[in-house]
């Protein structure tokens, strides 16, 4: 029995933090401490965000996982018998996250996240019995196995922006940790998401549009209680070694002001792993 699976369940995607009708309208001399260097952005013509800004954003995402060992332990004579063959699960996520960020030079954002992830995965496997000669091994026939999981998300991270014109690109790079309710210890991973898109408005509200792509490296050695996972033996534990399928996927999106200072943001993934993205902002 075995999958645990939560591969994509932490990612995140920071919102843009472009001109919008909250710019900072071009001043005889910018009062605000950040960011650095804001002064000198200005007078070479450049639109600033806001500073500051809090964010919630909801993602939900399916991908494909490989799965390349599972081992039991904690069983007595049994850990050297039974052993369990998959090779594929498919997992589903539901992760919302809040943000608070600030911009401490023009082109360089910073920012925290918290959130909870909520999710399943399904594997299709099969249970080995090596039983002792004359015995013959003795397999099970190929079942769904789930794994249902939640926990809490936080971590960190920063984005370097910068356009010519109308055109844009950025750079995200987060770090998080996952505290998931039926591993031992903490996920992390990494994800890194380069866009580029153009900006423009309708009826007077500023947008933008890009596409991008999205790599994600996570933690995928993890271990626990078998108790955990719906397999009533006390002492027995589980260890899983798998990885993504594709760690890369392509992105498209946009984003929208709202006025007041509020950005509605949506984005999809494309490829293997498939995602949608949907969140409001709030800068000042």
């Amino acid at each position: 029995m075995y999958k645990i699976s939560l591969a994509s369940a932490i990612v995140f995607f920071p919102s843009l933090c472009f001109a919008n009708d909250s710019e900072i309208e071009v001043p005889k001399k910018y009062e605000r401490t950040f960011p650095v260097w804001a002064q000198e952005a200005i007078d070479r013509g450049y639109e600033l965000p806001l500073p500051f800004g809090f964010g919630a954003t909801y993602m939900t995402m399916e991908q494909p996982l490989v799965v390349e060992s599972v081992t039991f332990s904690g069983l007595g004579l049994v850990d050297d018998l039974v052993s369990i063959k998959g090779s594929e699960a498919i997992q589903e996520s539901d992760t919302t996250t809040f943000r608070a960020d600030m911009w401490v030079l023009p082109f360089l954002n910073f920012y925290g996240i918290i959130g909870k992830t909520k999710g399943s995965s399904v594997a299709n496997v099969t249970v080995n019995l090596a039983l002792p000669p004359p015995f013959k091994p003795v397999e099970s026939a190929p079942f769904d196995f789930i794994l249902d999981f939640e926990g809490l998300t936080y971590g960190g991270g920063g984005t370097i922006a910068g356009g010519i014109g109308n055109w844009f690109a950025l750079l995200d790079v987060n770090y998080t940790n996952t505290d998931l309710d039926i591993l031992d210890g903490e996920i992390s991973s990494i994800v890194v998401s380069p866009r580029v898109g153009y900006q423009f408005k309708i009826a007077n509200h500023n947008t933008q549009v890009w596409i991008g792509a999205m790599y994600q490296d996570v933690e995928q050695n993890f271990s626990g209680n078998l108790a955990d996972i719906g397999v009533p033996i006390a002492s027995g534990k589980f260890e899983v070694n798998q990885h993504l399928a594709n760690k890369w996927n392509g992105l498209i999106g946009g984003q929208i002001t709202l006025g007041k200072g509020f950005d509605l943001l949506l984005e999809g993934g494309l490829g293997t792993r498939k995602s949608f993205m949907a969140g409001i902002g709030y800068r000042f």
